[in-house]
């Protein structure tokens, strides 16, 4: 199989070192013994792929290809997703042939299959949260973001969605005390999950930062507060270190900022009056005041939900720097899903798919020539780049000519 294709060697090498790392030593230790950047969920899979080299005595290559299948068979779930919406909506044909696409993607089938990559295990756990809130299943949407988010920070840019909590709330007409009532118990409920699920993930791998050795006391009370202060900012430090380690505005992706130089410039550095990281924010701020605006204009309709999912992930990608070359990927499933409703995306689905595959195809390639690091106008980026912008570009005109529409039906019919 394909999945036995050499993996991307500096990624694998550390999951394959964690994983054996859990299976003698357990979880205690891990964080502290290795650099590492990524939230725990990911590494229970990786505890339980060790545990199964160990005990049938697996070699390196197989015990690899396991660690591979996690993201292969989260790739089949998004598969089985994708058909199961479909069907929803009476599309049970296109839905099966988009589901085989999905799973065939170059791009998907490169990030998994090839690289190693496990970007489409969050993908298919973002998918799940935005399916499970179409059919009125909030708390199970709650419970699928937070694992999604403790499986990758990125996750944390669909937030946005989390307006189909408070749904009925923004239709000014029809709010109710009932309603407020309701919403403000499902909140509470929605923290409890929240909450319960980033105690049991976290817990194993928890240890001691500085923020409790600076605030600990001989005091019980104030030693339980420097504790909990401490523990609930373990993972928000672990991710805020993790953007430390790239501080540039594109770390490798093929965005927007290729094109105007940033491959490898700190962003702190001044682009045209502001930081490149402030620009950065700023274009992104406008894409998630667009996709906001355009969810409360459409919040009956289901591709709406899809198709801003994709575009604040295309425009995180995009605009905010310190990006890398796989982050585009789960935009690949939103858009996927879209053509339910408008076979018309299958144009900007193939630009996707063909972007995201070859911003991974390449920097793979380049790192068996022991190159990690893309030069400044690199004349293989630089078309890529192109597309992804005017990909990004156009789905935002997209959006608000269907704003400017549908404020002109209301305004005929006289609303």
């Amino acid at each position: 199989m394909l999945t036995g294709i050499p993996s991307y060697q500096i990624d694998m090498n550390g999951y394959y070192a964690w994983s054996r790392y859990l299976a003698e030593l357990g979880p205690k230790g891990l964080y502290e013994t290795f650099h590492i950047v990524y939230a725990p969920l990911y590494m229970y899979l990786l505890w339980i792929t060790g545990i199964i080299a160990k005990i049938f005595s697996l070699n390196a290559g197989t015990h690899v290809y396991l660690i591979k299948l996690w993201a292969v068979a989260s790739d089949l779930a998004g598969a089985y997703l994708i058909y199961k919406i479909g069907r929803k909506y009476e599309k049970e044909r296109l839905a099966f042939a988009l589901g085989i696409f999905y799973a065939l993607n170059p791009g998907v089938f490169f990030n998994s299959s090839i690289w190693g990559q496990f970007d489409s295990i969050y993908s298919t756990l973002l998918v799940g949260m935005i399916y499970a809130f179409s059919v009125n299943r909030k708390m199970t949407a709650v419970l699928l973001y937070s694992l999604a988010v403790l499986t990758k920070p990125q996750s944390a840019l669909l937030t946005p969605l989390g307006i189909f909590f408070y749904n009925d709330l923004f239709d000014f007409s029809q709010i109710t005390k009932e309603k407020v009532k309701k919403a403000v118990k499902e909140t509470f409920v929605a923290v409890a999950i929240g909450l319960s699920c980033y105690f049991i993930v976290i817990n194993p791998f928890y240890y001691h930062m500085h923020i409790y050795e600076n605030l600990k006391s001989t005091s019980v009370v104030k030693d339980f507060i420097a504790e909990s202060i401490d523990y609930f900012c373990w993972m928000p430090n672990l991710y805020l270190a993790s953007v430390e380690d790239y501080p540039y505005a594109t770390a490798n992706a093929f965005n927007l900022w290729t094109l105007l130089g940033g491959q490898s410039i700190e962003d702190s550095n001044t682009f045209f009056i502001f930081s490149y990281s402030t620009w950065g924010n700023i274009l992104f701020l406008i894409s998630i005041i667009l996709a906001f605006v355009y969810i409360l204009k459409n919040r009956k309709s289901h591709f709406a939900m899809y198709f801003s999912a994709f575009f604040i992930m295309a425009s995180a990608f995009t605009f905010i720097t310190r990006m890398h070359e796989r982050y585009l990927l789960p935009a690949i499933i939103f858009l996927t899903i879209c053509v339910l409703w408008d076979k018309r995306m299958l144009i900007p689905l193939g630009v996707l798919s063909i972007c995201v595959a070859a911003n991974q195809w390449y920097l793979y390639h380049l790192s068996w020539k022991e190159i990690y690091w893309m030069k400044r106008f690199d004349p293989v980026a630089i078309p890529f780049a192109l597309l992804t912008v005017i990909l990004v570009v156009f789905s935002a005109v997209l959006m608000v000519r269907d704003i400017i529409a549908g404020k002109k039906r209301r305004r005929n019919r006289g609303l």
